[in-house]
């Protein structure tokens, strides 16, 4: 018996709902197949040559201002400091 008349006979003997899962998985498996094989698969698996915050024009300038963020790292590095 090949391995899709065993899978045909598997999937008579199960729930539509089990059938829905291995369908769903199939489809799944068939379309990052698809996507290796295309040929601008090595395009898409490129990096982005800019971070997300480059992309976007960097660190907005009211978050820097919000709450002194670096005085907070000093002081978080002077309380570890001080237990130590």
């Amino acid at each position: 018996m090949t391995a899709r008349e065993q899978l045909i006979q598997e999937i008579e003997q199960v729930s539509d709902s089990l059938v829905k899962e291995v369908l769903d998985f199939l489809l799944f498996i068939k379309d990052r197949q698809d996507q290796k094989n295309s040929p601008s698969h090595g395009e898409q698996s490129q990096p982005f040559e800019q971070s997300i915050l480059e992309r976007m024009g960097g660190i907005p300038k009211h978050l820097l201002s919000v709450g002194n963020l670096s005085d907070r790292l000093d002081a978080n590095q002077t309380a570890i400091a001080y237990k130590q």
